[in-house]
């Protein structure tokens, strides 16, 4: 039904362009030339680009170094957590074999407190990650966004996708990037020439223009960066290409 309709909105616009073409020809009564048409403006064809926004994560030096400080805080502030949770569980170890009736009360009382304790903290500390995390976020994506805009303008670009997909040969064939293709979240070119995707610009452009500093404000060395993060049961799941730990999807 809507084909028929789109079918017929066009041919009811062909006919009264061929209704206006078959006046024109018949001219004006008394033999008066027609007019000259009206200029019309050269077809323009749009032009496409391309860049893949986690190979852009993976390179971009700034944004290698905020996920650090991420990572680096979190263990910071995972001290005092990961303290309790261990006497919790020595204190449950003991309320299991304790066979004094007033002891193992007094240490389920303990277990009580320590299971807020823990909650709590948990909370302090989710939120500060995600409160850095948002902050880390728009930072860069108002950097790219520029990088991005300002490309566009400069190679006359018309529409820049930005997609997500495998940022090196080996995670190509990896099961993940495949059913990435497959369900894609945002536009997902099945085929890209290398002739458009600007990947590259924007991750040599975002590195020249916000190099990532210390709190000094003097380049670091992003290749040298370490993995902060202690293993711990506060850790959770590994980030996927392109995301930013502590931040929920």
């Amino acid at each position: 039904m809507r084909a028929r309709t789109c079918l017929a909105g066009v041919l009811g616009f062909g006919g009264m362009l061929a209704l206006a073409g078959g006046s024109a020809a018949q001219g004006p009564p008394g033999g008066t030339p027609p007019p000259p048409p009206a200029p019309t403006a050269p077809a323009v064809r749009p032009t496409v680009a391309v860049f893949n926004m986690a190979a852009v994560m993976r390179d971009y030096g700034k944004a290698k170094y905020e996920v650090y400080q991420l990572n680096k805080r979190r263990a910071e502030l995972s001290t005092k957590l990961v303290a309790l949770r261990g006497e919790y569980t020595k204190k449950a170890d003991e309320y299991q074999k304790q066979q004094v009736p007033q002891l193992k009360e007094e240490i389920g009382r303990r277990m009580v407190d320590l299971g807020r304790q823990i909650e709590d903290e948990d909370r302090q500390v989710s939120k500060a990650l995600s409160d850095m995390a948002t902050r880390i976020i728009s930072s860069l994506y108002d950097e790219i966004k520029t990088v991005v805009d300002k490309t566009a303008e400069m190679n006359g670009y018309h529409i820049v996708f930005a997609y997500p997909d495998a940022a090196t040969e080996e995670e190509m064939k990896a099961p993940w990037a495949k059913e990435l293709k497959l369900k894609p979240p945002a536009a997902q070119p099945f085929y890209v020439a290398r002739h458009v995707d600007m990947t590259g610009v924007v991750v040599q452009t975002l590195n020249a223009w916000y190099p990532a500093k210390d709190e000094n404000g003097k380049p670091v060395d992003v290749s040298k960066l370490a993995d902060p993060t202690p293993a711990t049961p506060t850790n959770g799941p590994a980030p996927g290409p392109g995301t930013i730990p502590g931040k929920g999807p």
